[in-house]
């Protein structure tokens, strides 16, 4: 028997990361080890999956019983296939609001052209992709949610900044001097009265007009 062990820490919550890891016929997308799943049965928390694959370059086929213990351990073994005895279980524990994720697999593989050394290290990149791939995908929408959370915080402590921390002003235009304004003379004491239009005129009209009355004749 070839024993193998793995674990990683996960920033996520355990619900998040059993959901994943439960899905076992999603996992050919995941291992590298097997090829296709399909879901033969589910009945209760028990699953039975059909793997093919490749067991160090040699095609294999596995049928596997999972048993599902809801956010504390996945536990899988074969029931028939090409491979001698396979058998694992992940186990999951909260740890600080994280997971930590830890996969154990125990082969006999059973075919000749393969050494011990060699299934051990098909088995190690086996353990060390699936974790690091689970890790991957549920930490996949981290980032993205904490540079959001930090966007108001930093508008926040500029808004507060004070002036004298702030660096120089960009420079701009120079404001336009003022122009002096022209000096202004000083108004005379007296001003003359304004001449009433008409009046003098008037005057010399009436006495014209006396002046051309003709004188009557002296008898």
């Amino acid at each position: 028997m070839v024993k193998v062990e793995g674990r990683r820490i996960i920033r996520a919550p355990v619900q998040k990361v059993f959901q994943l890891v439960s899905r076992l016929d999603a996992q050919p997308r995941v291992t590298g080890l097997w090829l296709t799943a399909d879901l033969l049965e589910r009945r209760s928390n028990t699953l039975t999956v059909y793997y093919r694959g490749y067991f160090g370059g040699i095609p294999v086929e596995s049928v596997q019983r999972a048993v599902l213990h809801p956010n504390r351990r996945i536990e899988f073994r074969q029931t028939r296939g090409g491979l001698r005895t396979f058998r694992g279980q992940y186990t999951l524990k909260s740890v600080d609001g994280d997971t930590e994720l830890a996969l154990t697999v125990e082969a006999d593989v059973g075919i000749p052209l393969i050494s011990e050394e060699s299934a051990r290290r098909v088995l190690r990149a086996f353990v060390e992709r699936s974790l690091d791939k689970f890790k991957l995908t549920a930490e996949r929408d981290l980032p993205r949610v904490t540079r959001k959370a930090q966007e108001p915080q930093n508008v926040s402590e500029e808004a507060v900044q004070p002036a004298s921390d702030a660096g120089p002003a960009p420079a701009g235009p120079a404001p336009a001097e003022p122009q002096p304004s022209p000096p202004q003379t000083a108004a005379p004491l007296t001003s003359p009265q304004p001449q009433q239009a008409g009046t003098t005129g008037g005057r010399r009209r009436r006495r014209r007009r006396r002046s051309r009355r003709p004188t009557p004749p002296t008898q």
